[in-house]
C-alpha cells in the first residue's frame, strides 16, 4: 500500500482514526476478507488441539463430536454434522464473495511514483521488537523444549531429576509402564507409522503438485475468462471443506460397494486419494503464482519456433520456475506430514500414521509416548523442510506467494 496515500491525508489535517476508517481499511479490506475466510475454515475443520484440551462437554465442538458419533452407534447424526460442517464453510465463502463484489474500486497502482515508510527493528530498542522476539520464541523453541521434557519424565509434573528416565525412547518395555509398550526408538509400531507418513506424504505431494502445476498453468494462461475462474474456485473449494467432513464423506463413500465403486476404507489409496484432494488448493495457489510470474513472451517465442506443449513445459516453463513448483510439491507434503483430521476415519491398524499414533497414545494416557511421536513429527517436519531448502532453494514461503 502507497505511503503517499496516508501522508496526503495527514497534510490536509486527517486525524490517525480517520485516515484507517476512510483509507487504510477499504484499502485492505480484501486482504481481511481473504484472511478471516482461511482462519474460519481452519477453525472450524480444527480437531486435533479441541481433541487434546477440550475434554470436558462443554468444550467440546462439532469435530469432535461427530468423530465420537461416527465411532458410536449413531453413524448417521455423523453424517448430519458433516453436512452442517459443509455447509457453513460453503456459506462463509458466498458471503465473503459476495462482499468482494459489491466493493468499491480504489486505484492503487498508477504511474505516479509511490513510497513505502520502512520501521527500523535492528536490535531490541522498541516494544514491539521485545513483543516479536518472546511471541516467536513461545510458538516456536518452547513447545520443542516442552515436548522433549515431558517425554522424559515417569511422574507428570514432578521434574525432580531422578524422575527422568529414557524408557519413554528407548526402553525394552515393562509391564508397570504402558503395558510393556516398547520405548519410541525401539518400537517397531512406531517405525512403521513414520514410514507410512512419509510415503503417503511423498505420494499426495507427487499427486497433488503435479496436478496444481497443471492447474495453475491452465487458470494463469487464461486468466480473465468464465472457464478460468470456474477452475479457479473449483480448486480451492476443497480448503473450505472441513477435513472431518471431507473424512466423513470418503468414508460413506467407500465404507461398503457401491456399485461400480469399490470399498476401498482402511487401504493405502482411500487415503492418497482423500490428500491429494485436500491438499490441491495449496499446490495450484503456488502453481498459479509460479505461472503469473512468468511473462508470456517466453512462450509464446516458443509457439512461433513450432514448440510442443509438453516441450515447452519441461524445457522453458518449470526449470525457469523450477523452486516455486517445488514449493507447490513441499506445501502438500508438509501439511500430510502433520494432518490428523483428515485420516483418523478412513485409518486401519496397517496403514497409521505418526499423528493417529499419537492421538491413540494420548486418549490412552500415554502422554509421553504421545509426546515423544510429537517431538519426532517437528524434527522429520523441519528436517525435511531444511534439506530440500538446501537442495533445491524451495521454500514454503515461496510456494504460498
Amino acid at each position: 500500500m502507497d505511503a503517499n496515500l496516508e501522508e496526503a491525508a495527514q497534510l490536509l489535517h486527517a486525524t490517525r482514526l480517520q485516515i484507517i476508517q476512510k483509507i487504510t481499511l477499504p484499502m485492505v479490506k480484501p486482504a481481511i476478507l481473504s484472511t478471516f475466510l482461511l482462519a474460519f475454515s481452519s477453525s472450524m475443520s480444527a480437531f486435533a488441539v479441541p481433541a487434546f484440551l477440550g475434554m470436558p462437554v462443554r468444550y467440546q465442538v462439532l469435530t469432535t463430536q461427530m468423530y465420537r458419533t461416527l465411532q458410536g452407534l449413531n453413524p448417521g447424526y455423523g453424517y448430519l454434522m458433516a453436512l452442517m460442517l459443509i455447509l457453513i464453510g460453503v456459506s462463509i465463502m458466498l458471503i465473503n464473495q459476495k462482499v468482494l463484489d459489491n466493493r468499491k474500486a480504489y486505484t492503487t497502482i498508477t504511474g505516479k511514483s509511490s513510497n513505502v515508510s520502512l520501521f527500523n527493528l535492528r536490535g531490541l530498542k522498541n516494544p514491539l521488537s521485545y513483543f516479536l522476539v518472546v511471541g516467536l520464541l513461545c510458538i516456536t523453541i518452547v513447545p520443542l523444549i516442552t515436548f522433549a521434557i515431558e517425554s522424559f519424565i515417569v511422574e507428570p509434573g514432578n521434574y525432580a531429576l531422578s524422575n527422568f528416565s529414557t524408557v519413554f525412547w528407548t526402553g525394552e518395555g515393562a509391564v508397570d509402564i504402558a503395558n510393556g509398550e516398547p520405548g519410541i526408538l525401539r518400537n517397531r509400531s512406531v517405525f512403521n507409522g513414520l514410514y507410512n507418513s512419509v510415503v503417503l506424504s511423498l505420494v499426495c505431494a507427487f499427486f497433488a503438485g503435479s496436478l496444481g502445476i497443471l492447474g495453475g498453468y491452465a487458470i494463469a494462461r487464461k486468466k480473465g475468462t468464465w472457464l478460468s475462474e470456474t477452475v479457479n474456485h473449483l480448486t480451492f473449494f476443497p480448503y473450505l471443506l472441513p477435513s472431518m467432513a471431507m473424512g466423513a464423506i470418503y468414508l460413506s463413500v467407500f465404507a461398503v460397494p457401491h456399485g461400480p465403486i469399490p470399498a476401498l476404507y482402511g487401504t493405502f489409496a482411500v487415503l492418497v486419494l482423500i490428500g491429494t484432494v485436500k491438499y490441491l488448493p495449496f499446490a495450484t495457489k503456488s502453481g498459479i503464482n509460479a505461472m503469473l510470474q512468468l511473462g508470456g513472451q517466453i512462450e509464446e517465442a516458443a509457439l512461433i519456433m513450432g514448440v510442443g506443449w509438453w516441450k515447452r513445459m519441461t524445457r522453458i516453463i518449470i526449470p525457469i520456475q523450477k523452486t516455486s513448483f517445488l514449493s507447490g510439491y513441499l506445501l502438500p507434503y508438509i501439511s500430510c506430514m502433520r494432518e490428523l483430521s483428515l485420516f483418523i476415519l478412513l485409518i486401519s491398524p496397517s496403514t497409521a500414521v505418526l499423528t493417529t499414533m499419537l492421538f491413540q497414545y494420548n486418549e490412552k494416557g500415554w502422554n509421553q509416548y504421545a509426546n515423544a511421536i510429537n517431538l519426532l513429527i517437528v524434527v522429520v517436519v523441519l528436517l525435511s523442510n531444511y534439506i530440500i531448502n538446501k537442495l533445491t532453494g524451495a521454500s514454503i514461503d515461496k510456494g504460498i506467494g
